[in-house]
């Protein structure tokens, strides 16, 4: 209620109502300011056709429509454009996005419509009662055929042809029988361009209430528009088809958002992970190498007082035993 009441007076007062006069800039809506619908402008917003059905898409993002007193003006001030700024603002191309995606889920949803329609106006079972009624025919009419037969042999062909029709006539019977007994209640089809189901049993003012209805009517006018505007990019030398990926709510930006930063996240903690494991590696590929070191490795043999002062040996003997294994004395002085 209060956004209606707003737009209201936005409509009537501009949206500078409140600044004071010293503040305000003066100027009007033009028609690239980002509330007026491009949709509208290019020729047709989707958003407005479906209030109150089935099919309602939901709000526009814009916030300016045809149902706006200035969007006259805006609309002239737009279509005064050469077909070369046209293009320039991606107006066109916005729209030609937004009917392509709508009609291919629309059209989805009519397959899914006919599926459902052709499983319920399938032909009923024959119940036991009826069946034992129509082997009862189907036995008259053998029997007439079979007499048919014996008669030809005979040679009394009047007789045959006599027993013939009326095995033809059980025939008759037994398929009007069978079709009674097996017609749904109801056949169903669905309607290919709005894609709602359409009864046998609806009577001739329930179609024309159809034909007549929001829904046939809106999704009509899509389909109608959608077509020109594939003329329009055909005559351009461009595809018919858009890529429909370029038309994305936000909220299905913003979902990919988060997945790519979810991933970004992992992928961070899989490499701060992967540095980790280097290092344990390079640190224990040190420590082995270490303890493999000759000096060390006879150290760990010998005691300390046998390197330096061991028995008779001399003093020069570590120097001698540093020069064995390539590694400078310790007590070079």
């Amino acid at each position: 209620m209060v956004d209606a009441m707003r737009s209201m007076l936005d409509e009537l007062m501009g949206k500078e109502r409140d600044v004071p006069l010293e503040k305000r800039s003066g100027r009007g809506v033009r028609y690239y300011d980002p509330e007026v619908c491009k949709y509208a402008l290019a020729g047709l917003c989707p958003y407005g056709l479906f209030k109150n059905t089935k099919s309602d898409l939901g709000v526009c993002k814009y916030e300016l429509h045809d149902d706006d007193l200035k969007f006259e003006e805006l609309k002239a001030e737009y279509d005064a454009l050469s077909e070369k700024e046209k293009d320039r603002t991606g107006y066109q191309k916005e729209l030609h996005v937004l009917l392509t995606q709508l009609v291919r889920d629309m059209d989805r949803k009519i397959e899914r419509q006919r599926d459902r329609a052709l499983k319920e106006s399938e032909p009923k079972p024959v119940s036991a009662s009826e069946q034992v009624e129509l082997d009862a025919i189907k036995a008259k009419e053998k029997e007439a055929l079979d007499k048919s037969e014996a008669l030809a042999e005979e040679g009394d062909v009047d007789g045959s042809i006599l027993f013939a029709n009326t095995a033809e006539g059980f025939k008759t019977q037994w398929d009007a029988l069978h079709a009674s007994f097996t017609q749904p209640e109801r056949t169903m089809s669905v309607c290919d361009v709005c894609g709602v189901f359409i009864n046998s049993t609806d009577n001739e003012q329930r179609r024309k209430d159809h034909l007549e209805g929001k829904q046939f009517r809106g999704w009509l006018a899509i389909r109608e528009k959608l077509a020109e505007v594939q003329a329009a990019a055909a005559e351009k030398g461009r595809p018919k088809e858009p890529d429909v990926r370029e038309h994305r709510s936000d909220r299905e930006r913003d979902r990919d958002r988060d997945r790519d930063r979810g991933r970004s996240s992992r992928s961070d903690r899989d490499r701060e992970r992967d540095r980790d494991r280097d290092r344990d590696h390079s640190r224990r590929d040190r420590e082995r190498r270490r303890s493999r070191s000759p000096v060390r490795r006879h150290a760990e043999v010998a005691p300390p007082g046998d390197l330096y002062h061991g028995g008779s040996g001399s003093r020069h003997e570590p120097r001698e035993r540093d020069r064995e294994y390539g590694q400078p004395s310790r007590h070079r002085r």
